[in-house]
């Protein structure tokens, strides 16, 4: 029993940094919470994924994001992809409180992408 703990938490280890976004990438989005109506109604508000201002200052490159929802506290298998770029920077998400109960989203992979049109470059 103990083994199989410990092989497990060794396993995790080793996965746990690649299924995050590093502090660099993390520093272009955020998840905010604005008022609405709607979300309002249920006790709620809303979650928008936006770029930083760092990230649209810095390169005009799309930055690619792909965001896990939890309902309840529990994962679902929503696993969404979004790219902002700085002409649409903003995306809403959804309300963190549903009719059913909670929900919220966490930041899964971050990376910026080619710009059209320019050469491919591998970072």
């Amino acid at each position: 029993m103990r083994v199989r703990f410990s092989l497990l938490l060794v396993l995790l280890s080793v996965i746990h940094p690649h299924c995050q976004a590093d502090e660099s990438e993390q520093a272009l989005v955020r998840l905010v919470e604005t008022d609405d109506s709607l979300c309002l109604a249920h006790g709620g508000k809303m979650v928008s994924l936006q770029l930083t201002e760092a990230a649209m200052s810095v390169d005009q490159s799309p930055v690619e994001v792909w965001i896990d929802r939890w309902f309840m506290q529990v994962q679902t298998a929503d696993h969404t992809r979004h790219v902002l770029t700085p002409e649409v920077p903003e995306t809403e998400l959804g309300c963190s409180q549903s009719i059913a109960g909670p929900q919220h989203w966490t930041l899964g992979t971050i990376k910026r992408l080619p710009v059209a049109g320019a050469p491919y470059r591998k970072d």
